[in-house]
């Protein structure tokens, strides 16, 4: 099974996920019991999700098959 990453379902997906790291961000920032490593963590993995989904938005669509790395491979 592969996935390619200019599918646009892929991209919405991984948008999602960003969505979803958003409120879990505001969640843990409003507990009385912060632990400030996992909000770096989390900070961390948002900054990162975030950087990817723009950087798969400002790709130019190309063909299918022209790069090795656009090719994700489920093990």
């Amino acid at each position: 099974m592969c996935y390619h990453f200019q599918s646009s379902d892929m991209l919405e997906w991984l948008k999602t996920q960003v969505r979803v790291i958003e409120a879990w961000r505001e969640d843990v920032a409003s507990r009385p019991d912060l632990d400030l490593e996992m909000i770096t963590r989390l900070e961390r993995h948002y900054q990162w999700l975030t950087a990817e989904v723009l950087n798969l938005e400002e790709r130019p669509a190309r063909r299918v098959g022209t790069s090795k790395f656009r090719v994700l491979r489920a093990v």
